[in-house]
């Protein structure tokens, strides 16, 4: 490794692990009604800890741990902005938890029908996989962050695999993720095997490799009921190597419609992690965006979009302009009622030509235009 890239590890992963740590899982009063709760079923790969405040480490389970989570988003924030609580914490301006509850294996099935069959309308799993570099409760409250600003309400599912949550333990996420395929597997086995009609799966960052390997799975040992029931799959921030993506993406007996995919040419993060494979481009770049239309991958660029209080790698959720031009693009789709799939892509067609080059739809869809 040269020594440019070596110093800007330096200052930029390894200096900031000093000052982080997990905010805590603070538990917010059941009459505060200064903002919005948004329940979660959350499955771990985590061992858990001794402290109520954080609940899981990062240390690996063989076991897949459940809980039911209700995620306290308050009122009083900017769009995509998440105030983790400090101290006892502040309900009318911080995150917190209004309930968390442990859930059996054998019952998380029938949790999740009965939550399906309360839905009006699409009945939908939404599964939120983290990326590197986050502890436990951060994911949790991420995921809330999602439900709420992009008012989603879908079942939603997190999948918490153990991430160290600390900026100098990228390779031991990486050895996570690969520890982590069978208990990802199996619980999208249980997703796919539940009344949802479809399953909405975002993975973000190191977390688009355990999906995309997750996947890669359920095709090769012929579990592709599952895969049918996977619309949409939206990758944000991939942090895998184009060419492995490729062959993720064949792998698929059957692939999920449509895929989406977010990328930032000036994302540090991933600019990082090229560097330290030597200089082999990562997905979530954008390096080569005609290669992922060939491959009929939807790529949405986010390279020039207000960031708000997030950065290019965490835009996907922390972007409150790209939160607007999604909540703007579902209600120009409602407009037009049950689209079939010839008037979908005409809407996708008017959202690539309203955002301006911000989206790229895959070359088969350009063909028909």
């Amino acid at each position: 490794m040269k020594v440019g890239p070596l110093l800007g590890f330096i200052f930029v992963i390894i200096l900031p692990a000093c000052l982080t740590k997990p905010p805590p899982l603070a538990m917010v009063a059941a009459d505060v009604e200064t903002g919005t709760a948004h329940d979660v079923i959350v499955a771990t790969s985590r061992e858990p800890v001794d402290e109520p405040e954080q609940a899981y480490g990062d240390a690996r389970s063989d076991e897949l741990s459940f809980n039911l989570i209700s995620v306290w988003v308050p009122d009083d924030r900017q769009l995509g902005a998440i105030a983790y609580p400090k101290g006892g914490g502040d309900p009318d301006r911080q995150f917190g938890i209004k309930k968390f509850e442990s859930i059996s294996r054998r019952n998380v099935a029938p949790l999740i029908n009965e939550r399906l069959a309360n839905l009006s309308g699409v009945k939908t799993i939404f599964l939120f996989v983290h990326g590197y570099n986050v502890p436990y409760s951060s994911g949790v409250y991420r995921t809330g962050q999602i439900l709420n600003d992009f008012e989603n309400t879908s079942v939603a599912v997190h999948y918490s695999w153990p991430s160290a949550g600390k900026p100098v333990g990228y390779m031991y996420d990486r050895d996570s993720v690969q520890f982590s395929r069978d208990s990802f597997v199996e619980l999208l086995t249980v997703l796919g095997s539940s009344d949802a009609s479809s399953i909405f799966i975002m993975g973000h960052s190191m977390g688009t490799l355990l999906v995309m390997e997750g996947l890669r799975e359920l095709s090769l040992t012929g579990k592709t009921a599952v895969l049918e029931k996977i619309e949409p799959l939206v990758l944000a921030s991939p942090d895998i190597d184009m060419d492995v993506f490729k062959r993720q993406l064949d792998s698929l007996v059957v692939k999920p419609d449509p895929i989406v995919v977010f990328v930032a040419s000036d994302d540090r993060a991933l600019r990082l992690s090229e560097r330290l494979r030597g200089g082999h481009p990562r997905v979530g770049e954008g390096g080569d965006i005609a290669a992922l239309q060939d491959a009929g991958v939807t790529v949405i660029d986010l390279s020039d979009i207000e960031l708000g209080d997030g950065t290019q790698h965490s835009a996907f959720a922390s972007s409150p302009e790209l939160i607007k031009l999604i909540l703007q693009g579902r209600t120009a789709q409602d407009t037009l009622g049950d689209a079939d799939a010839s008037s979908s892509v005409s809407v996708l067609k008017q959202l690539e030509r309203f955002t301006e080059g911000l989206i790229y739809l895959p070359s088969s869809l350009l063909e028909k235009q």
